[in-house]
Order: C-alpha cells, then sequence, then structure tokens
C-alpha cells in the first residue's frame, strides 16, 4: 500500500459496499509466525553473544592461516546473506505470478495472519507485479552482496599477504 502512495496512486479508504470478501486470519499460521520471529531473534542474540565471547580466539585461528580462512570466512558469511535473500526472492516471485493468474490477492489457499480485505482486478495484477519487481530488486541485491563481499575478500587477502 506505502508503494502505491509513493508511486502516485492515491488510496481512498474502501467503503462497506466495495468490501466484497475477507480472508479471515487463521490462528495457527499467526501462532506460527510468532514463534518463528522468537526463536529467530533468540538464535540471533546466541549467535552476537558467541561472536564477543570468542572473539579473540576466532581472530587467532583466522591469522593463523590468513589466506584460507580469510577466504572461508567469506563464503560463509556470503552464504548467511545472499541465500536467505535469494530465497525471499524465489518466493515473491512465485507469489506474484499466483496473483497475477488469480487476478486477486491475497491468493486463493494463502493462509493469513489478520483478517485481510480481497483485491481484484487490476488492482490484484499491480500488486502481482510488484512483488515480481521486489523479486528482482531482492535477486539484484543478493548479488550485488556477493560481489562487494567477494571484492573485499580480495582486497583484504591482497594486503594482508
Amino acid at each position: 500500500m506505502l508503494l502505491a502512495v509513493v508511486m502516485g496512486r492515491g488510496l481512498t479508504p474502501l467503503s462497506k459496499s466495495k468490501m466484497t470478501e475477507v480472508r479471515r486470519a487463521d490462528p495457527t499460521v499467526r501462532r506460527a509466525v510468532v514463534l518463528i520471529f522468537v526463536v529467530g531473534t533468540c538464535m540471533g542474540a546466541l549467535l552476537v553473544t558467541a561472536f564477543m565471547r570468542y572473539r579473540i580466539p576466532l581472530s587467532d585461528w583466522v591469522l593463523a592461516d590468513r589466506a584460507l580462512r580469510i577466504k572461508l570466512v567469506f563464503v560463509i558469511l556470503t552464504a548467511l546473506v545472499s541465500v536467505p535473500l535469494l530465497g525471499l526472492a524465489v518466493y515473491l516471485w512465485s507469489l506474484g505470478g499466483k496473483v497475477v493468474r488469480a487476478r486477486e490477492f491475497p491468493p486463493p489457499g494463502l493462509r493469513v495472519i489478520r483478517d485481510t480485505p480481497i483485491v481484484t482486478g487490476e488492482r490484484a495484477v499491480f500488486r502481482g507485479r510488484l512483488l515480481k519487481a521486489l523479486a528482482i530488486g531482492c535477486g539484484a541485491a543478493s548479488v550485488v552482496l556477493a560481489g562487494l563481499l567477494w571484492r573485499l575478500e580480495l582486497l583484504l587477502n591482497r594486503h594482508g599477504a
């Protein structure tokens, strides 16, 4: 919705007569989303804590065989950053395709975490195409990040060797 406002498409509140259907929230999906968020937050905090605790031994390990281990660290970092972004891009592309084919947003069969009005017709197709554009952006960002990390690894190995 925000993108539509930014792109100059004025959004007007839907009147009761225009809202024909509403996709009802699925409490199971809502619980799953909250659980994933809590577990992800805890894992992130655990990783940051572990990194802070073992920062010096990790640094010593990397410097012991600098060229090979810096490359390994950057390969792992690139995978941790790029793979989830590529996964998001694939999901958004797939979701956008379903929306365009069904001419309905959210598409049939998609479970939602809150009651959501169903948008149909050209507005739904526009949202589907917007999802595909976002997928292209995520894919491009993933490739650019991988390239930048690869370049940084080359610079670190060249100046440290």
